[in-house]
């Protein structure tokens, strides 16, 4: 990272030079603006990294941002005002400074990051919904196929297919809401045997993380929405993972038929390898949804 911001170093330095021959209040106005901007930058680089093809035109974009600042070559000292001469010419700081904030403006104004919301059909706060759905997943009983979930949409097209149960492959199941037999329903209302909904969203914010045993998210972070831990039972063949489902959550108004197919428990802290304290033998953990 540190290679890919060169020439905001070489920046910093012209404002220094731009210093010396400005007041102290431009002086400081301008490092201000050039640091606020090698953060925005860390951030832009961090998300790019990790949202992988999505981000793809962005990603050269933003190498090409900083390809036009690699120019600066060399800084030496001048007696024109707020100008330094550079090796292919002279160069405005306060301008060079103006067009990267629009640069890297454009640029963020482009990026964000998506997550599910399990349990829900709106997303939280100023988030866009890109398309709401039925939780799915590996059905209880079997003793293979995939761990994770789905959020399937609720309009699905179709390629080339043959009706009926082929028995070959795997097949993939609704989800439950399950606390049978257990004290506690941690929801507002009875959601036994209730099938789970979903909604995909998106967010402006590049970087988004599920974070366990937590009912608010870290400093710096934005929190999108709480819930509890929740995965398969662990008496149970299929494999599965765990997934936040909201605290509040909706059913797919279709009835309440114990189906089963995929479904979902609460999740409860073991000590042991796990220490107690902090945490306590057979409590069930929340989780957040936090976005920065």
């Amino acid at each position: 990272m540190s290679e890919k911001i060169n020439f905001l170093i070489i920046l910093t330095l012209l404002c220094c030079g731009y210093c010396k021959e400005n007041s102290e209040n431009e002086c400081k106005n301008l490092n201000e603006k050039v640091q606020t901007l090698q953060e925005e930058l860390r951030v832009i680089n961090k998300a790019l990294t990790d949202t992988s093809s999505e981000n793809k035109a962005l990603r050269n974009e933003f190498e090409a941002l900083l390809t036009e600042f690699r120019v600066i070559k060399q800084i030496t000292g001048s007696n024109h005002g707020d100008k330094r001469f550079v090796a292919d010419g002279e160069m405005d700081v306060e301008a060079a400074v103006a067009k990267l904030a629009k640069d890297v403006k454009m640029l963020t104004d482009g990026i964000g990051s998506t997550y599910v919301r399990w349990g829900r059909t709106t997303c939280p706060g100023n988030t866009t919904v890109i398309y709401k759905g039925f939780m799915g997943g590996n059905v209880y009983t079997d003793n293979g196929g995939p761990a994770n979930y789905l959020c399937l949409p609720d309009d699905p097209t179709w390629a080339k297919y043959q009706d009926g149960i082929q028995n070959e492959g795997n097949k993939i199941y609704g989800s439950e809401y399950e606390h049978h037999g257990t004290n506690i329903n941690p929801f507002p209302q009875n959601m036994m045997d209730e099938d789970i909904p979903c909604a995909v969203c998106s967010t402006r914010r590049p970087l988004n993380i599920m974070v366990p045993a937590r009912t608010s998210c870290y400093t710096g972070w934005h929190l999108e929405y709480t819930g509890y831990l929740m995965t398969i039972k662990s008496d149970k063949p299929a494999a599965g993972e765990y997934v936040c489902i909201d605290d509040h959550p909706e059913a797919i108004p279709h009835g309440t038929a114990n189906t089963n197919g995929n479904v979902m428990y609460l999740v409860e802290a073991v000590c042991g390898t796990l220490p107690c304290l902090p945490y306590v033998n057979g409590r069930e953990l929340a989780c957040s949804v936090c976005s920065k």
